[in-house]
């Protein structure tokens, strides 16, 4: 609930930028009625900030001068309390009033305040009354140490209230948490300050009219303009420019994914209110959805994985004391989670925002940085300060390394020599590890199918077999197992990723081994300059592949016609040449199916057996990383392949 200063008067402080107090307040405005606004905000930026939120969704801004200095900035940012109030006002014609001079366009007023997602749980009083311990034990601001500028404010507004109260019977407040401290305590005091103060006030707002009746609104090159009066503090000046896209995360409190996403339940009427937790899972299922399309990696992207980001969101978040994370927090969770290239799609995701008009070019629209703006008309940037942020924007690093663009392949493309190629001695590792665990578990399979079970007599033998023992439990008998002597162990292995796609994989080549710990690969895979990642690096993946260790000269089994031999696919003929160079009597075979009918008996022609080991005993991770491998222009580009390729 607000807080009720008098019978007439409920106030609303307000945490700036923050959507959890515009959503609040939007809640208010659905459940009471007021036939006014007011606001702690300079009297002269009321018919411009009236004029640009007019615009939304589309974000403008206002450029604010004194004296012909660039003094602020004030942004329509949508998750606003004050933007949702003026907005409100225009579509429920409700007055507004703004009721402060222009002493707020000189320095910003940050202020450390509680996390803006405890609102929503422990509502506005208790949210009230936590801000004034933190700001009760805060340190004095240096732009306003003795608090004279606050005192001030307090007695203008409180002047500007008690003015109003004359007009209207309900009037809705929207301050600074400060300046609501210091209201109560003037409606405490009921000194004669406050008589002074709306004196003060009726002189003051009688000459702003009178000067603002004199001036004039001017259109230059289709940005808005207009000079407001003169007062003792110099002359006031606005121009509202469209800010530019990408530049949003500056101007904005919330990341622009979070704005757009409330405009869009803004424009449903039957949306259900969003919830910040549930917006941060929705920032990783889209980046999923719009901007991967191979199926393998939408795979990967799952909701196991997503639950595990929000969870190490959660922890960097109580870290650094707070509920929610910031738009680094939810990349650098990406990042650890998903990897570099995807942390480097939801950094894109999370700074998009959907509602621009797509004719203005770039040089018609404000540019906007960290207390820097450019204007379309003016030359160089100028110092400036939002007017819509309570604690300033800090720069934080976090390294990611972005897939190269257009031009940057070209260039890698352009330099390739097919003359030299090797592979990244990490993936190497890799999958020789993974070779011999598929050998050992191929073995273990072989010996389980020729186990017999018998009868205990006199001997234990291999152990007991539970699952016969259970089955005769009402006789009595106890049932043991005898393994057979290993016939040897495979030295081939196949691994089948995908034997329907075969346009897929143009790419078919006989690796051979670099030394005697390594195999000799025979795959087919992606096409390798399809995708240039680095200088001399190439990322492909595999459709399947044929290890052979000990690792020994083989021809390359793609040079086999296809016609000839009456391979249906291309899995068939990687199957054909593993039978062929094989020494051992079994081949391990690594797919999600049983090898067919055609597999057996082409096995059998060959005296040898495939023994099925399920993809699905290993996990997807595993296979995923297993699947994607990258091909280097030359063992010299080792040297530096590691920093354009995620372990």
């Amino acid at each position: 609930m607000p807080i009720p200063l008098t019978s007439r008067i409920t106030a609303f402080p307000v945490r700036h930028g923050k959507a959890a107090f515009a959503m609040e307040l939007r809640n208010l405005l659905w459940t009471e009625k007021f036939d006014a606004f007011a606001f702690a905000w300079p009297t002269s930026l009321l018919p411009d900030a009236q004029e640009a939120v007019e615009a939304l969704p589309a974000i403008h801004s206002l450029v604010i001068r004194r004296d012909g200095e660039v003094k602020a900035y004030l942004p329509m940012d949508p998750c606003d309390a004050y933007i949702e109030a003026l907005r409100q006002s225009g579509q429920r014609r409700i007055p507004c009033h703004f009721l402060e001079d222009d002493e707020l366009i000189e320095a910003p007023l940050h202020q450390p305040l509680p996390d803006a997602y405890l609102l929503r749980g422990i509502g506005m009083s208790a949210y009230y009354a936590m801000a004034k311990d933190v700001l009760g034990n805060a340190e004095p601001s240096a732009l306003d140490p003795q608090g004279t500028i606050l005192k001030a404010r307090g007695r203008r507004c409180m002047a500007g209230l008690r003015n109003l109260e004359k007009k209207h019977t309900r009037i809705l407040f929207l301050c600074d948490f400060p300046v609501l401290f210091r209201l109560e305590e003037l409606l405490a005091e009921d000194s004669i300050s406050g008589m002074l103060a709306e004196v003060e006030y009726k002189v003051a707002s009688d000459d702003q009219i009178r000067l603002a009746s004199r001036g004039g609104a001017t259109a230059d090159d289709g940005v808005k303009k207009s000079i407001r009066g003169r007062d003792s503090q110099g002359r006031v000046e606005a121009r509202i420019y469209p800010v530019r896209p990408a530049l949003l995360y500056f101007a904005l409190g919330e990341f622009p994914f979070y704005a757009g996403e409330m405009e869009k339940e803004r424009a449903d009427p039957m949306a259900q209110p969003m919830e910040y937790l549930d917006l941060i899972k929705r920032i990783f299922v889209e980046t999923r959805n719009q901007f991967l399309t191979d199926p393998n990696e939408v795979g990967a992207i799952s909701i196991k994985k997503i639950q595990s980001a929000l969870i190490y969101l959660r922890n960097l978040a109580v870290l650094k004391g707070r509920l929610t994370p910031d738009l680094i927090d939810v990349v650098a969770a990406a990042k650890g989670v998903f990897g570099n290239a995807f942390a480097a799609k939801v950094l894109e995701s999370g700074k998009y925002y959907p509602f621009f008009d797509p004719l203005l070019a770039d040089d018609q629209m404000l540019e906007i940085g960290r207390e820097q703006i450019a204007e379309p008309s003016e030359e160089g940037p100028a110092t400036a300060f939002n007017m819509l942020e309570d604690e300033p924007k800090i720069w934080r690093t976090l390294h990611i390394k972005r897939e190269p663009n257009r031009e940057q392949q070209r260039r890698y493309r352009y330099a390739w020599d097919a003359r030299g190629m090797c592979s990244h001695t990490p993936e190497d590792d890799r999958i020789e590890g993974f070779n011999r665990a598929v050998r050992r578990r191929s073995r273990d399979i072989d010996v389980q199918a020729f186990a017999r079970t018998e009868k205990l007599t006199t001997s234990l033998k291999d152990g007991i077999d539970m699952r016969e023992t259970l089955r005769h439990w009402s006789t009595g008998e106890i049932h043991v197992r005898e393994n057979p002597p290993a016939r040897g162990q495979a030295d081939t292995v196949v691994i089948i990723f995908d034997s329907d796609h075969d346009e897929r994989y143009p790419s078919h080549t006989t690796w051979y081994a670099e030394h005697e710990e390594e195999s000799t690969l025979t795959f087919y895979a992606t096409d390798p300059m399809a995708k240039l990642i680095g200088p001399g690096i190439s990322e492909s993946e595999y459709g399947g592949l044929s290890l052979l260790f000990p690792p020994r000269h083989v021809e390359n089994i793609f040079d086999l016609p296809a016609e000839e031999y009456d391979f249906r696919n291309l899995a068939e003929q990687l199957v054909y040449g593993a039978l062929l160079n094989t020494r051992e009597r079994t081949v391990a075979y690594v797919s999600q199916t049983k090898p067919g009918l055609r597999l057996r008996r082409m096995a059998a022609r060959f005296k040898k057996r495939l023994i099925w080991v399920p993809m699905a005993g290993f996990s997807a991770e595993t296979l995923r990383r297993l699947r994607k491998f990258h091909i280097l222009n030359g063992k010299e580009v080792r040297a530096w392949a590691s920093r354009y390729i995620p372990d």
